[in-house]
């Protein structure tokens, strides 16, 4: 809930002694709580964000764009063979693969079998940052919220 004070100010005054100089004088009073409710109300948008970061990598992802003010330049790619999901009858329902756009004759990328695996090596995912962030910032953060026995590369562009 945001509270502003210098507008509430003005609503409880009577409209007969909503004069300027009373709304200066007392707005200026409470300006010092204005100042701190909105250093708590971004404590408490911090504090609730490091509450539900985890080793997700999207919601980690999230978390590290929002602290480094970069929406776009940090992105965490996990290892994903790109094979085709294809269901079991039991399952529920059966996927057939698409071999290709209807509407234009273009065939689907299926990468050949070890391509991708040979581009993560032995990492189960990577983090890609911009030039000015430093590695170890980013190496720190990670080291604190990954799981065990999990590996990762940060590449820096």
């Amino acid at each position: 809930m945001q509270i502003n004070y210098l507008n509430l100010i003005r609503q409880l005054l009577p409209p007969h002694k909503r004069q300027p100089i009373r709304l200066k004088w007392l707005q200026g009073c409470v300006q010092p709580i204005q100042d701190l409710f909105t250093s708590f109300v971004a404590w408490r948008s911090n504090t609730r964000m490091m509450l539900n970061v985890n080793s997700q990598l999207k919601i980690f992802e999230g978390y590290l764009q929002k602290k480094y003010a970069e929406p776009i330049a940090i992105k965490i790619v996990s290892y994903d063979e790109g094979l085709w999901a294809v269901s079991l009858l039991v399952e529920g329902s059966t996927q057939q693969p698409e071999l290709g756009l209807e509407c234009e004759n273009i065939p689907a990328n299926i990468p050949l079998d070890g391509e991708i695996r040979a581009r993560f090596g032995d990492t189960d995912f990577m983090v890609y940052i911009p030039a000015n962030i430093p590695i170890e910032l980013i190496r720190a953060e990670i080291e604190k919220y990954k799981q065990a026995l999990i590996k990762y590369k940060i590449i820096q562009n």
